[in-house]
Formats: C-alpha cells, structure tokens, sequence
C-alpha cells in the first residue's frame, strides 16, 4: 500500500520539529487561569485536544505576557494572516524541507493515490469552542464550491483531469477523497500558506447564519464571502478561529488587535498551552510601507517584523540598532525573482496578446533590461540577476540533467543588450514608422506597454522606473500603473492588465505556488492571467482557454503529468520536461533578480525567532511556519 501514516503509536513520536503529546500535564497563561477560576471558561485540560501537538521552542521555554507590535502594509492584513491562519492539513516544517501533520493526526493513500483517507485530530476546538470536526470541511466543499449560488472556485488540487474530486464523511472525524487520477501530493498542495486547506477549514456553525440556504433572511452572499476571502476575514472579531491568536478589534487604516485563542491546540515541551505571547497590536499603514517600517524600527517601535523591509534601508536601520534595542538577523528569500514581471495572455486587446504570443517580442523585452543596475538600486548588489526560473534548492534540480536545465532557464534572455532588442523588435515588424523614437504595432498603431504594480511598493517601484526607461530606449513607450489588490483582481479577469510585476515568488516546482511557471489556478498571482488559470482549475467550465498548441497549453498539460506522478523519480522527470517548454519557448514570464537574503527586524528581548526562514512565496507560509506561538517576550530584558 502506498501509505504515508502520521499516525501516533508512542507517548511522543518527534514529527518534523514537533511531538505529539498524549499523558501530560498541561499549564496555561494566567490571563486563562483567572477565567477558568471564575467559571468563564473550561479547565485547560478539557480545551485541549486528546493529542495536542508539541512545539519545541527553537531556543527554550518562553513566559507567558507582552504585546507584539507589528506593521501590515494594507487592510489585507496579510501579513497578520501569515503569522496567525497558517493552519492547514499538514504544515511546513520550519525550514521547508518537507511536511509535518498538523489539523490531520493521520492519512493513507490507496495504491494508486486516488484515494485519500484522512483522520482530523479529534479534540480542536474554534476559539468559541465549538469542536472542530470534517463537518467543517465539508460545509466549504458540498455548500460552498458546490453551491453555483456562492462564488467559490474548488482549490488547486481538488480538481484532477477535469473532474472534482468526490468526498465521503465515514464519520465526524474521517474523510475520503477521490480522484480520477492519482494525486499523491493533493495534501502537500492544499497544505500551502494561510490558503487552500487552511482557508476552507470554516466554522460551519458560524458560517450557516450568513449562507442562504440556512437563514431565509439572507438575501445576497457578501458577509458570508467577506468571512470567507482571506483579505477581509479578520476584519470580524466575532469569527471564530484556530489559530493562535484571535482578532478582538479592527479600525480600517488604522489598528488591528489580536488576543490569545483560549482553545489553541498545541503546547511546548513542558506542556504550556501555546501562544506565549498575550497580544498582538497590528498597525496598518498608509502609504510607502518599508519607509514607515524603517522609521518605527529606528524608533523601537516593532517587535519583530518580517516582511516590508527594503534592503537599501538596512545600513540606516542598523546604525540605530543600539539605541532601539533590536537587531536585525537575515532570512533568506528564496525568490526567483523580485520582481517578476507577469505577462498576459487573455487581454482585451488582440493585437497586444498576439505580441505576448510572439516568443520574440517576450526576448525582446527580456533583452533590453538592465539587471545590474537594478541590482545595485534595489539591493545593494546582494541578488542574482536571473530569468524567472524556479528555485535551484528544489528536488528536480539536484540531478546533473536538472542543474542543465535549470542553468538554461535561469540564464536564458537575461543580458543586457538593446541591440539585440531592438532587432528582435524590427524582425516582427515593431518598428518606429513616423520617426517619434516610438515604435509601432505591426497593425500601424503605437506599440504601449502599461506595467501595472502594488500601490505604495517602494522597492518594486524602483525597478519597475529602470525597466521603464531600458524599454523606452529601445523604442517601446511604457508606462507604470498602481493598483490596489482589489482593483488588479478585476482588471485581470476583464483583461485589462497588460503585464503586472508581482513582488516577489519562491519556486519549489509543485509545493510551492506551481501556478508561477504554468497557468493551473485562478489565483492573482497566476502567469498568463486569472482566467487561463482558472480554465484549467475548473476542467473548462469557466475561465478562457490558452491559445490551441501554445506554450500554455502545453504547460497545462505537463503539470496535469507530474501533479499525477506517483514516485519522485517520475515527478522529477515529468517536472523537468515541464521546464524545458520555458526554455524552448521562453522567456515566457520575464524575471529581474532573486535569491537575495531577506532582513527581519527582532526585539533584543524577542526570543525563539529561528535563523532560518524563507519569505518569497507565501505559499510557505513564514512566520507562520517558524511557529510563532513559541515566541515569547522577556519583559524584565
């Protein structure tokens, strides 16, 4: 049998950096102690699941107390949900070198890997404490995605060969899933970041009062959708979570606060309920985020910060680093590129997609890039200048047939050289007809490229002002558009987005984010567009199909062979014949630079912070991953 079991059989069985506990005795913060004293809530013991999970602190046993004072760059709160909705079917380990289980104690696949089994942990509870049960999971999928009413697409993975899969309850705590082909890594895929099985994990008994078919007086489904998308779900205190801590106030533009989840289901070593950390203060930015974190950071006004730091702010923020009492360690970022720059391919405009089509134009562009002098601008020389390959640490590359390829893909299209550009422009009939210094269409109509971007990121901004003036020598009048998430979402689907650079992404083949280098999902971060992604998500029954015999579709269909590969030999193979289309037809995307380390900003008094950590990709889930309930504050440091 192929079978994967995470299944407990000991006291304590030490899986990927966490133990699972069975007969312990377990402690709590005061804060909880003086509310179970006064009947407000149940002893710890009985919140706790039957096995909770043990978290081993990266440095020791921390103490209960202190705020954490953070900084998130929008309303999204994205990055308070990346330190506390990391909370899927497994986990990633905190390095990233595989899975650890996490909401499911146990699983075992069939021999084929079309049947899943899989046994929640029995004994979670929602931070009202509610019990959290596979009936949770089920209202997202029979009530959510399956309701046409409620517009809910399934999540990667859920769909094999153009069929959803099927789900059957055997009991409250156990489901199967079945595909029509294997899908042997379906849990590692919908374990990734604060989405997929993480976001469709929902409090159905919360949820029903917002969904139509339960309460007659709903007549449209926005607070129910509002609860569900991740970038508005912490803005309700009342929804019940479980994770580590909880919101209890959100002001838009300006402040979240977060307080400890009584009901959280993992304890450290000597049997502390986790989080240690009391609460969360959340301040929202308005405007350029990594200046406004650079002058907190100055003023110690953070306690750790991970994300929103711009390296050329380093040396200023280190020059303080006395006087504030922090320090600043270095994570890596594992980027392929930073940014990359995601061209589209349903556009509204025909003549346009027929260029995006045209593998000379995308060299072109590619060419005429200066990718040094973004370097030093952008990052004080610490990057690598790179095509938008995947990650050269994934298990695909290790083979000396996987480094030559990855060797190709990276490097390809990625000198700076104009002349070469402005050839390749005039060898598909791109070239300046009236004399302006503007090159036209091969229709006669002025050739302009609009390079849409995240408001109020400074660092993108920069490069994407070098890339501006590189395309402009060259004879392509280009221009930089802002966006909220919000507004780039719709413009996508509507094919109004021409290219937009996205800002950051960590390549790790199928675990991490494999919409990056082929168009399989309906996500905003998708290449080619939301729509070719979600053509393929959805077995063609919505979104718009790649051009027949495209590039595209030709990575549509390597994906469907290595997603469905039941060994790592035949994943790696099919993988690898998947990257040889970007380097057959590429540059396909077009990156910039990458692999540059990363600064995270720690209070001297912040401890359990690991040295490791990778924040390209949000698929990865950081801080989330690094397990920031064992965080802790000293408060007499």
């Amino acid at each position: 049998m192929l079978k994967r079991f995470l299944t407990v059989l000991a006291l304590c069985i030490v899986v990927g950096g966490a133990v699972v506990a069975q007969d312990m005795t377990y402690n709590e913060a005061p804060s909880l102690a003086e509310k179970v004293a006064a009947g407000e809530l149940p002893p710890v013991a009985e919140r706790l699941p039957e096995s909770p999970i043990v978290i081993e602190p990266v440095e020791q046993t921390g103490e209960y107390g202190g705020t954490w004072h953070m900084l998130d760059e929008n309303n999204n709160l994205g990055f308070t949900l990346m330190t506390t909705g990391v909370e899927g079917f497994l986990k990633w380990n905190r390095d990233a070198s595989g899975f650890r289980p996490n909401v499911l104690e146990s699983y075992e696949w069939n021999d084929d890997a079309t049947v899943l089994t899989a046994h929640f942990r029995q004994g979670i509870k929602w931070s009202d404490g509610e019990p959290l049960t596979a009936n949770d999971y089920l209202f997202w999928w029979n009530d959510l995605v399956l309701n046409e009413n409620i517009p809910v697409d399934p999540a990667g993975g859920t769909v094999v060969n153009g069929e959803m899969m099927t789900l059957e309850k055997v009991d409250d705590y156990t489901l199967t899933f079945t595909f029509a082909a294997p899908n042997p890594l379906f849990l590692e895929g919908h374990s990734r970041g604060p989405w997929n099985s993480a976001q469709s994990i929902v409090p159905a008994h919360y949820m029903k009062q917002f969904h139509p078919d339960y309460n007659a007086d709903v007549t449209d489904t926005t607070e129910l959708m509002n609860r569900y998308n991740t970038d508005t779900r912490l803005h309700y205190p009342d929804m019940p979570t479980i994770g580590p801590w909880m919101v209890t106030s959100y002001v838009a533009d300006q402040v979240a606060t977060l307080t400890r989840n009584p009901y959280y289901w993992k304890v450290d070593t000597e049997g502390n309920q986790l989080p240690y950390i009391e609460n969360i203060q959340v301040e929202i930015a308005s405007g350029a985020v990594s200046e406004q974190v650079a002058l907190k950071a100055i003023a110690g006004e953070l306690d750790m910060q991970v994300r929103d730091i711009a390296l050329q702010d380093v040396p200023l923020i280190l020059e303080s680093a006395e006087a504030g009492g922090y320090h600043v360690i270095m994570w890596d970022r594992g980027d392929f590129a930073w940014p990359w720059l995601m061209l589209m391919y349903d556009l509204a405009d025909d003549g346009l997609e027929d260029l995006m089509y045209t593998q000379a134009f995308r060299q072109a562009l590619s060419v005429s890039i200066n990718r040094d002098r973004i370097n030093e601008v952008t990052a004080l020389g610490l990057a690598t200048p790179r095509q938008a390959a995947m990650n050269p640490q994934a298990e695909e590359f290790q083979s000396p047939e996987g480094q030559e390829i990855y060797e190709e893909w990276a490097n390809q299209y990625i000198e700076y050289d104009p002349e070469q550009a402005m050839s390749l422009l005039d060898s598909i009939g791109v070239v300046d007809t009236d004399g302006d210094g503007f090159r036209e269409r091969p229709d006669g109509t002025t050739l302009e490229l609009t390079i849409d971007e995240f408001q109020d990121d400074t660092k993108v901004n920069q490069s994407l002002e070098l890339i501006q003036l590189d395309w402009e020598a060259v004879g392509i009048r280009t221009h930089i558009g802002q966006m909220s998430w919000e507004e780039y979402g719709n413009a996508n689907e509507a094919g109004e987005v021409e290219i937009f650079a996205w800002p950051s992404a960590a390549g790790w083949g199928l675990l991490s984010a494999p919409s990056v280098w082929a168009p399989v999902e309906g996500v905003e971060w998708g290449m080619g567009g939301m729509n070719i992604g979600q053509y393929y998500q959805t077995g063609g029954d919505e979104g718009v199909a790649p051009r027949e015999g495209s590039m595209l579709e030709r990575l549509q269909e390597a994906y469907s062979v290595a997603v469905s590969a039941t060994t790592p030999e035949e994943r790696n193979a099919a993988l690898l014949d998947a990257y040889r289309i970007h380097v057959e037809e590429g540059p396909i995307t077009i990156g910039t630079i990458g692999q540059h380390p990363s600064p995270v900003i720690v209070k001297n008094n912040f401890h359990n912070v690991p040295e490791i950590g990778l924040v390209g990709s949000w698929d990865l889930g950081y801080p989330g991953t690094a397990d920031p309930e064992q965080f802790y504050i000293d408060q007499d440091e």
